[in-house]
């Protein structure tokens, strides 16, 4: 469990933010050929890794469960970040950054095996030309990586990213920031004045500027990134959450579970959907346990409140 404990600056400072190249970092940090999302996206991704040679982004590429150095995605200043600057932001880190950043990595290669040792080859060859060529051939694929991959997604990738700031901006408007953090997937919970994201080791931090909340189209599922340094604040990528489409699934879902998704844009309680559509609370638990086996919806504790919430 990752215990996030918030001072009130920090909970005062939590704030969203758009970034291209933290929705890159996503392939390198969660790619996985059997991930829940990984369908859509890795066999592009993938192809656009292989097909334009970018051999210091295939080092880095399915290092799930390693350490991806920082420095590939930096955190956006504002809301909405610019891939240019993010772009020069990369190619400009100091070299004792990337130094130390890469060290770790390479910390985390040992005993990976054979196959993770050769993908890791090429990193550590341009490394030996010195941490400023290294930042800025990592720059230079980046770019293109963004440019044959991402680019053509991204205004519609902007549009879901955007939809979601918007329905949860919403939400904690009308049930507080707790409901918020608590309800950015399955894993996170927010309870006694601190976030839980369920993992399998412990670990307890204090975030004292401010979190950071950075929605993604390709993470399936929230990632916690915590800088050791304490430079940079804490950060949350958590999966974006779709807007399904409502026309014709009253003939296949029936007019009241149809009725009930279309309200579930931000979390509300089975009491508050049975006011809302004037039926009986043991109704609404009904179709809420159909939808929630069938995927649709995905439910959330915050204390004794449980919240229901569109996938």
């Amino acid at each position: 469990m990752i215990t996030v404990e918030l001072s009130a600056t920090a909970l005062a400072a939590t704030r969203f933010g758009l970034s291209p190249l933290m929705e890159i970092g996503t392939v390198l940090n969660q790619w996985h050929p059997q991930a829940r999302r990984g369908a859509r996206w890795a066999h592009a991704a993938r192809d656009t890794v292989v097909r334009h040679d970018l051999r210091l982004l295939a080092g880095f590429l399915g290092q799930h469960r390693g350490y991806v150095p920082d420095f590939l995605n930096p955190l956006p200043a504002g809301y909405d970040a610019d891939v240019d600057r993010e772009l020069h932001e990369v190619a400009t880190t100091p070299p004792e950054q990337v130094a130390a950043e890469l060290a770790a990595w390479v910390r985390g290669k040992r005993g990976t095996g054979p196959q993770s040792a050769r993908h890791a080859r090429p990193v550590l060859e341009c490394l030996h030309h010195g941490e400023e060529v290294f930042a800025q051939r990592l720059a230079d694929e980046l770019a293109l990586f963004w440019a044959h991959f991402l680019a053509p997604r991204w205004p519609t990738v902007h549009r879901r990213l955007e939809a979601d700031v918007d329905r949860r901006a919403k939400a904690a408007a009308r049930d507080g920031l707790g409901a918020l953090l608590g309800g950015l997937d399955r894993t996170t919970r927010w309870h006694d004045g601190a976030l839980h994201v369920t993992r399998p080791f412990h670990r307890t931090v204090r975030e004292t500027t401010g979190l950071l909340l950075l929605p993604s189209t390709l993470a399936g599922h929230v990632g916690v990134g915590i800088d050791p340094l304490g430079v940079r604040p804490v950060h949350l990528v958590y999966p974006a959450t779709a807007t399904p489409s409502t026309r014709h699934l009253g003939d296949v879902l029936g007019h009241t579970r149809t009725a009930l998704l279309q309200d579930l844009d931000v979390p509300r309680t089975t009491a508050e959907l049975a006011r809302r559509h004037h039926l009986a609370p043991s109704t609404v638990s009904y179709h809420l346990g159909r939808l929630h086996r069938a995927g649709m919806v995905q439910r959330t504790r915050t204390a004794n409140t449980v919240r229901y919430h569109r996938r």
